[in-house]
């Protein structure tokens, strides 16, 4: 059931960085990078066991993502830094109507700047700005500390521990929900 009717930009500049739509011009980049930071991904994200994927099959990935921004399905966003691919966000339709999950990854040498940081907090703010959005979501498996950073930083409130699918590597079988509300996002 679509339920998001507002228009969310393809294009968003946060200090050094352009978070935007991927094209499919953009797969040779993302080949590259997930390829890079494989042993990484392989620990967390589910879908990098599929992985590498080469750029023909990325394009078609891509063309896919693109369509299903146009369906207001997901809206997954390229991070990027004098023009190279730096990490991977997205703002996803994964929960109940009025809520937005944002997931995050960033590319093995660029990890520890702060990017998923600056481009959660971004994505925060423009998810909390559409009228249908009451609440911004994060999940991650409680052993990823690394993305428990994130939530804690940017002050979202822990509502959740729950048993999940052993889907990665090195999946503990909990994940850990994080949730921002409008009325508290820099409410300070």
């Amino acid at each position: 059931m679509a339920w998001l009717n507002s228009e969310i930009p393809r294009r968003f500049i946060v200090d050094d960085l352009v978070i935007r739509s991927l094209e499919v011009s953009d797969a040779g980049q993302v080949v590259e990078a997930v390829t890079e930071s494989l042993s990484e991904l392989l620990q967390w994200m589910p879908w990098a066991q599929f992985e590498p994927q080469s750029v023909t099959q990325r394009e078609e990935l891509i063309a896919q993502w693109s369509k299903d921004w146009e369906e207001k399905k997901d809206f997954p966003v390229g991070i990027f830094r004098d023009d190279q691919l730096v990490g991977c966000s997205g703002l996803h339709l994964r929960h109940g109507v009025g809520q937005i999950e944002i997931g995050y990854w960033v590319r093995t040498a660029c990890v520890g700047q702060g990017i998923a940081t600056r481009v959660t907090s971004v994505l925060t703010g423009v998810a909390l700005a559409l009228p249908e959005v009451h609440e911004v979501l994060i999940a991650h498996d409680v052993a990823n500390v690394c993305s428990q950073f994130i939530p804690e930083r940017l002050g979202f409130t822990m509502v959740k521990e729950y048993e999940s699918a052993l889907e990665a590597n090195t999946s503990s079988g909990r994940t850990r929900l994080w949730s921002m509300k409008r009325d508290a996002w820099h409410a300070d």
